[in-house]
C-alpha cells in the first residue's frame, strides 16, 4: 500500500512539472547553398549555377503570397557583391559573371520583400575565369619566320614569331583583379616591353637593326603581372639586312660567251693599232 502511494505521488509530480514547463520551440526555416563550394572556381566563361535548399519554409514566386506577410513564405534575395541581383523562388540560380572574384549571399525574404527576424541567409565565394578551371598554364614560341626576302634565312629587317599555349585563356584587361588561367601575353624585344598579344596571333617585328636579338613572351595577369609559376618563352636570332651577294649563280652562259666576245675583240683592236703604230714608225724612218 505504502509503495502504491509513492508510486501515484512520482506520477503526479511528473504531470505537475510537465504542464508548468515552457514548451518547445519548433526550428525556424534555414536556408543553405549546397553548390558551388565555397572560393570554388568556374572556368571557361560559363554562369555560376547557384543551388540552394530551404526548409521550414515555402518558396513562392514574388507578388503571390496571401493577404498580410507570413513568416514561412516567400522568395530569395540574392546579392552579388552586395548589389540585389536576382528575386527566385527557384533553387537553382544561374549567374552570367564576367571574370573576377565574387561574394554571394542568398537571404530568405517575406512576400512583400521584407528580412526574416532573425535574418535568415547563406553566402559563398567564387572566381570565375575565362581559362580553365584547373590547369598549369604553359607558352612556347613555335616558329620564327623571316618575311623577307627568303622565309628561313636570317635576312632583312621584318621577323613575325609565333606562338602556342596551353590551360590558358587570352582575354582584354577588364577587372584588374588576378583570376586563374586568364590573361595576355607580354612581349620583350631585347629586355626591353615591346607590346601586349589579347588574341591569338603571330607577333611581327619591323624594321630590326643588324645584330643579335632576343623576343620573350610571358603569360601575365589581367593587371600585367606575371603568373606564379613563371610561363615564359624565348627566341633569339641575328639580323643581316646587307648581305655577301655572289653573283656567279647569276651569270648565264650567254653572258659569259658576250663578255668572252668582247674581251677578244678589244685585245685584238689593241694589237692591230700596235701593229699599225710600228709601222708607221719604220715608214717614216726610212725616209
Amino acid at each position: 500500500m505504502r509503495a502504491l502511494v509513492f508510486v501515484l505521488a512520482g506520477a503526479l509530480v511528473a504531470l505537475v512539472l510537465g504542464l508548468s514547463a515552457p514548451g518547445v520551440r519548433a526550428a525556424g526555416p534555414t536556408l543553405t547553398i549546397v553548390s558551388p563550394a565555397d572560393h570554388a572556381v568556374i572556368g571557361n566563361g560559363t554562369p555560376v549555377p547557384v543551388i540552394f535548399v530551404v526548409s521550414d519554409f515555402n518558396l513562392t514566386p514574388p507578388g503571390t503570397g496571401g493577404p498580410g506577410s507570413s513568416a514561412t513564405e516567400g522568395h530569395v534575395n540574392v546579392y552579388v557583391d552586395g548589389v540585389l541581383s536576382v528575386t527566385t523562388s527557384h533553387q537553382t540560380i544561374m549567374l552570367p559573371l564576367a571574370s573576377g572574384n565574387y561574394t554571394i549571399l542568398l537571404r530568405l525574404v517575406t512576400d512583400n520583400g521584407t528580412d526574416l527576424s532573425p535574418d535568415v541567409a547563406s553566402s559563398i565565394s567564387v572566381t570565375v575565369t575565362q581559362g580553365p578551371a584547373v590547369g598549369t598554364p604553359r607558352i612556347e614560341i613555335s616558329n620564327v619566320e623571316i618575311m623577307y626576302p627568303t622565309p628561313g634565312l636570317v635576312l632583312g629587317r621584318d621577323v613575325i614569331v609565333s606562338f602556342r599555349i596551353t590551360d590558358f585563356a587570352l582575354v582584354s584587361p577588364g577587372r584588374g583583379e588576378s583570376v586563374p588561367n586568364e590573361g595576355h601575353v607580354a612581349v620583350f624585344l631585347d629586355g626591353v616591353y615591346y607590346m601586349s598579344v589579347m588574341a591569338f596571333r603571330p607577333i611581327p617585328f619591323s624594321d630590326l637593326v643588324d645584330g643579335e636579338h632576343t623576343v620573350m613572351i610571358r603569360l601575365v595577369d589581367d593587371a600585367g603581372r606575371a603568373l606564379t609559376p613563371d610561363a615564359s618563352d624565348s627566341v633569339t636570332f641575328r639580323i643581316q639586312f646587307a648581305a655577301i651577294i655572289d653573283i656567279n649563280p647569276y651569270l648565264t652562259l650567254s653572258q659569259i660567251v658576250l663578255a668572252g666576245a668582247i674581251f677578244v675583240v678589244l685585245f685584238f683592236r689593241r694589237l692591230r693599232r700596235n701593229i699599225l703604230a710600228t709601222l708607221s714608225a719604220r715608214i717614216r724612218g726610212d725616209t
